[in-house]
């Protein structure tokens, strides 16, 4: 488990790492253009401002076109090679021009009326070129203005080394960052999955301690530990189970040895002999009768029940079925049965399991009843549940043995030599919640107990049945 937050981190890490430098190379290609772009404008406009200067200086003057060039040439223009220059020819003949290319009679390559091009300067620099056509005074003009590109160039350039200087450093500094993020967030997961790993069949009762956790871990940990609780109480009880068992099965089997010994150390009548099978015939009853109970309740606890086909079941049957069963016993110990049974009491559920929960409730009923005494059984319909009600007239549960008379193999003093095995109350609550019903008993010692049981109705069209 110790690999999952690596590989996520992983994941993140790389994910980020692809994430930052996609953005970062976009961000930068899209800076180094809007400043060359913003720049290399700058320049243009440059150079439309200085033609309009030009052709607002040209006019005419006793049938001459002339250019007041002491207004234009000063400065960056009267200097050769200082990367500004101009040219305005006037029928092929030039009106004025910078000393660079009047001197070295140099003619700007490209360039048509109009546009802006690059071109190369006198020195070979690169330069801005714009040359215009204009027509005026009957006369035709050709305008000829650059501007030097060095210094525009040298910044462009300087700005796309901080670039590439800038995006690797941030580039570098925003994964160390993304790394150390991703490895503090999945620190607590790593401490979690370590703290799991040490969680075995042995220490169940440790928990994970959800104060000490990350926050977003806080609720995995309350369902972590909720699972432990139950896997403990499971385990517990599957313990419980084999403990006791194998307590139960050891006193019939060794009443069924000790009568086998006893029946074999010398010849015996036939009368010694059938009352020793008689004992060993009892003794085997009990045990399949708690063999039994321990399969249905080991099917309770597998979840058997829940994976089966559930249909449609009218209470009355599984009643009257019990009933039947329980038959012999109530007429040997002179208990009187009766029911009432509502003919819309009907769930969705098993009805073998049922019949075997009221089978176990009518049973104890009539088992710890006494002589010429009443049990009944009702059942109605009430707020979208089936209440059904067991009543006896029998000796009743003590009130500290109520809270425990569910539990399997417990079984109240009062009760602790009969016959039974301690796991019918037990397969009762089991299947009830199994059918998504509870279960509840009231007592008084000396008056009988009620038990009762609300199964959730079948539901039908148009409504519970």
């Amino acid at each position: 488990m110790k690999l999952v937050p690596q590989s996520i981190a992983g994941r993140l890490f790389a994910g980020f790492f692809i994430g930052a430098a996609v953005i970062l190379i976009a961000a930068g290609v899209f800076l180094q253009n809007e400043v060359s772009d913003i720049v290399i404008g700058s320049v243009d406009r440059t150079l439309h401002s200085k033609r309009q200067m030009i052709t607002g200086l040209l006019h005419e003057e006793h049938g001459r076109v002339e250019l007041e060039l002491s207004e234009i040439i000063a400065g960056e223009y009267v200097i050769p090679r200082s990367g500004h220059y101009y040219k305005v020819v006037s029928d092929k003949a030039v009106l004025a021009a910078s000393p660079s290319l009047t001197d070295d009679h140099f003619e700007f390559p490209g360039a048509d009326n109009g546009r802006l091009s690059t071109s190369t300067g006198p020195d070979d620099e690169p330069v801005r070129l714009l040359r215009y056509h204009y027509a005026a005074f009957d006369k035709n003009f050709e305008i000829t203005i650059a501007e030097s590109l060095v210094d525009s160039l040298a910044m462009i350039s300087a700005f796309r080394s901080f670039l590439l200087v800038s995006i690797p450093s941030s580039l570098a500094i925003l994964c160390f960052a993304a790394w150390w993020i991703a490895r503090e967030s999945l620190r607590p997961l790593s401490s979690f999955s370590e703290t799991i790993e040490t969680i075995t069949h042995r220490n169940l009762a440790d928990r994970i301690e959800g104060e000490t956790t990350a926050r977003e871990l806080a609720g995995l940990a309350r369902s972590f530990n909720a699972m432990l609780d139950r896997l403990q109480a499971v385990f517990e009880g599957q313990k419980r189970l084999v403990a006791d068992a194998s307590h139960e099965l050891k006193t019939p089997l060794s009443v069924i040895r000790t009568h086998c010994d006893v029946a074999l150390q010398r010849p015996r009548s036939a009368e010694e002999y059938a009352e020793a099978l008689q004992t060993i015939q009892l003794s085997a009853r009990n045990m399949t009768r708690l063999i039994n109970d321990l399969l249905s309740l080991a099917r309770l606890d597998a979840g058997l029940l829940s994976s089966e086909i559930l249909t449609p079941v009218f209470l009355g049957d599984c009643v009257a079925d019990a009933l039947q069963m329980t038959g012999p016993l109530a007429r040997e110990r002179r208990v009187t049965l009766s029911s009432a049974i509502e003919e819309d009491c009907s769930v969705t559920g098993s009805r073998t399991a049922l019949t075997e929960a009221f089978l176990n409730l009518i049973e104890n009923a009539v088992r710890y009843n006494g002589e010429e005494g009443r049990v009944s059984v009702v059942a109605k319909a009430e707020n979208g549940k089936a209440v059904i009600t067991v009543s006896d007239t029998g000796s009743g549960i003590r009130k500290n043995d109520l809270a425990r008379i569910f539990e399997r193999f417990y079984r109240a003093d009062a009760v602790r030599g009969s016959e039974g095995t301690g796991l019918g109350l037990s397969i009762v609550k089991s299947v009830v919640e199994a059918h998504g019903g509870e279960i509840s008993v009231e007592s008084e010692p000396g008056k009988g107990s009620t038990f009762q049981v609300m199964l959730p109705l079948a539901v039908r069209e148009g409504g519970p049945s």
